[in-house]
């Protein structure tokens, strides 16, 4: 990113309410406009060891795989390396002590222990891989997450939630289509 970059970047956050900020509060529509199963709240936010806010992040980076990188095999996206988010970072003011939290993680070599907000059953296949090849958008499952200061699990993935996408885009409904059991 160029110097220009960067200091557009500080602009922003600073006009945002500072680099304390990013950690945010929810502050985003209610719970049951974004629960994709009838009754289901949404969670609560779970601690994470670092604030983060993909609304502040998503204006610079509009691609989920920028960050999100997807393993060989397809089946799962990662959390970024410290050394990505170095990448933007490393010029940043040391000054927020989120930055400082991140980067000393970066100097130490250890992964921030993010907190995972989705996970699914062990008997369900799931590949992001094909997913994304058949465009189907991040937010059809996990929700808005480019608007939200704090990413809460949106949505319950269950079977008839899979099963109506599926219908919609013509895609497999077989039981061994997400079912290795």
């Amino acid at each position: 990113m160029s110097n220009q970059c960067w200091k557009s970047l500080l602009a922003l956050v600073t006009l945002a309410g500072g680099l304390h900020r990013l950690g945010g509060s929810p502050g985003q529509e209610p719970a049951e406009a974004r629960s994709s199963k009838p009754g289901v709240a949404v969670e609560q936010p779970k601690p994470q060891p670092i604030p983060f806010s993909h609304k502040l992040h998503s204006v610079f980076i509009t691609d989920c795989l920028t960050c999100h990188a997807m393993s060989v095999s397809g089946w799962e996206l990662s959390y970024p390396p410290e050394a990505k988010c170095m990448e933007c970072h490393a010029n940043t003011s040391t000054k927020s002590p989120a930055i400082s939290k991140l980067t000393a993680y970066y100097n130490e070599h250890t992964e921030v222990p993010w907190v995972k907000i989705y996970a699914l059953p062990d008997e369900i296949l799931f590949s992001h891989k094909r997913h994304i090849k058949g465009k189907v958008e991040c937010a059809a499952c996990h929700g808005l997450v480019a608007e939200r200061e704090v990413v809460t699990k949106e949505r319950s993935i269950w079977m008839q939630f899979c099963i109506d996408c599926h219908k919609e885009r013509k895609a497999a409904t077989t039981c061994r289509s997400c079912h290795n059991r």
